[in-house]
């Protein structure tokens, strides 16, 4: 049997906490549990979670000696403290967090040259803060072998069930996915569900954010750079030069993005055709549209649609 221990730190995320016993304790072959879940504390009393109650423990950390798999949900303080676990002292078991326990784990030094993600609102200042690590700030779950790191609060859903797949083949995992309702695999990354980026309010004129607001109040215009740099009174390379050194983009990819967002907003609030939402969003045609929002969401508007619609 394979043992997991989680490790509940104070202000630990319950959602997240309790992934682990629902998801693993229901996986099994021929009448008989392939996981054994123990939930600990560093010094078995109970911890307050982010919510408003507590948790208590069935060990403390001594459970961790006898653990294959290691947890390490999100808590309240895990973006600005290091590593209260000690994991750099269990390298040789495999190591999994959720959420923003990413920051736990790469204060470990675990992840020091290999590849991680965490929730996108703190993708940010995780690459700040631990610079030796790649963000793959677009993966739902990252997995090294040895560590695997999962993106926000439902992406450990995810990483779960690829590790029971992993573990114990697809057939236990799809299984699994019928007791407990959860799709055994979802397409697309945290790119569907990032936040639109807002444009200032009061942008200074002729700078990036004046250029972004003006461009994106013609959104359904097929502008050239050329007309972008007439309309502010540039040349096409200052344009260029000084909308990249602001934003850090080039000005297409910039507009692109924005045309990405307006359909994303007309497929969640309209029943639109793909190719009226492609013309109202400044695509000249529904398979412009498909490759671009592809390319950027990882999924097909239609697949988007069924996902995010608010249409009636």
């Amino acid at each position: 049997m394979h043992r997991i221990v989680v490790v509940a730190l104070p202000g630990v995320f319950p959602y997240e906490l309790g992934i682990p016993a629902r998801f693993f304790r229901a996986a099994h072959r021929d009448g008989e549990p392939l996981y054994s879940v123990t939930t600990c504390t560093l010094d078995g009393l109970p911890v307050p979670t982010n919510a408003d109650f507590t948790v208590t423990p069935a060990s403390d950390r001594s459970a961790l000696d006898t653990a294959d798999t290691i947890i390490v949900p999100p808590w309240s303080a895990a973006e600005t403290s290091d590593d209260p676990i000690g994991l750099a002292e269990f390298g040789d078991r495999r190591i999994v967090s959720y959420c923003t326990g990413a920051f736990t784990v790469a204060a470990s030094g675990l992840l020091d040259g290999k590849e991680a993600t965490t929730h996108w609102c703190s993708s940010d200042e995780f690459v700040r803060r631990f610079p030796l690590v790649r963000m793959r700030e677009d993966e739902l779950f990252v997995d090294t072998g040895r560590v695997l790191t999962a993106a926000g609060a439902s992406a450990a859903v995810d990483a779960t069930m690829h590790l029971i797949a992993n573990d114990f083949g697809a057939a236990v995992a799809a299984t699994v996915s019928q007791v407990t309702l959860a799709a055994p695999h979802r397409g697309g990354g945290q790119r569907q569900f990032v936040a639109r980026p807002a444009v200032a309010s009061s942008p200074t004129v002729g700078s990036a954010s004046d250029i972004q607001t003006w461009l994106i109040s013609r959104i359904d215009e097929p502008l050239s750079l050329t007309d972008v740099a007439d309309r502010f009174g540039m040349s096409v390379r200052t344009l260029t030069r000084r909308f990249r050194a602001e934003t850090g983009r080039t000005v297409g990819d910039w507009f692109a993005d924005a045309r990405v967002d307006r359909a994303r907003e007309l497929l969640e609030t309209t029943d639109l055709l793909v190719d009226d939402v492609a013309s109202r969003s400044g695509f000249a045609t529904g398979a412009a549209l498909r490759k671009h929002f592809r390319d950027r969401i990882g999924l097909a508007p239609q697949q988007y649609r069924s996902r995010f619609t608010q249409a009636a």
